[in-house]
């Protein structure tokens, strides 16, 4: 028991070690909806980007993502998905490169979308096999998004819980987070 204190403060102690303050992902999330308005597009053409956003997460493999995400994302996106927050096509094409050498598969299944404004949410299933791990990982979620004149993303905004999809999963953190979870 004294050794998971130590290592729950130990985490605590290095988190609150950063260079600086940094800006809340919430702060920061709310500064990009200000700023990145995006388009009111006819429901025909929400529904081709909602399409390419379909594709694009059905099966994320490197092929996939070199081909898709010029078609998907426009060169200016803002994208954030709980774990990264990435400004230009470029980042966002380089992360998820990187995410699928990590990853046997990840696929995910739109469930519905609905249209507000330039906002379009769109509800997903999203299953991510790890290299090495035993099981799929499989978590709930939402995403926000919106759309320039030419119906490509320039705002990604997801809303999913991290830590149950990720970070529990990891060595020594998961199991730390899972206790915190159990006695909240």
């Amino acid at each position: 028991m004294r050794f998971l204190i130590l290592n729950v403060l130990l985490i605590a102690v290095l988190a609150g070690c950063g260079s600086g303050r940094r800006e809340t992902a919430a702060a920061e999330f709310l500064r990009a909806e200000e700023s990145v308005v995006g388009e009111k597009l006819g429901q025909e053409a929400v529904l081709k980007g909602v399409a390419r956003f379909q594709e694009f997460f059905k099966d994320v493999t490197p092929e996939s993502v070199r081909r898709l995400a010029p078609e998907l994302y426009a060169p200016e996106i803002w994208f954030n998905d709980t774990l990264k927050t990435l400004k230009g096509r470029n980042q966002v094409e380089a992360y998820f490169l990187k995410t699928a050498e990590h990853v046997d598969f990840v696929r995910a299944k739109v469930m519905d979308s609905a249209i507000s404004g330039r906002n379009c949410y769109v509800r997903w299933v999203m299953d991510v096999q790890f290299k090495g791990a035993q099981e799929p990982i499989r978590t709930v979620g939402m995403t926000l998004l919106r759309f320039n004149r030419e119906g490509q993303v320039v705002l990604h905004q997801d809303f999913w819980d991290s830590s149950a999809g990720f970070y529990e999963h990891l060595p020594l953190i998961g199991g730390v987070l899972r206790w915190i979870k159990s006695k909240i």
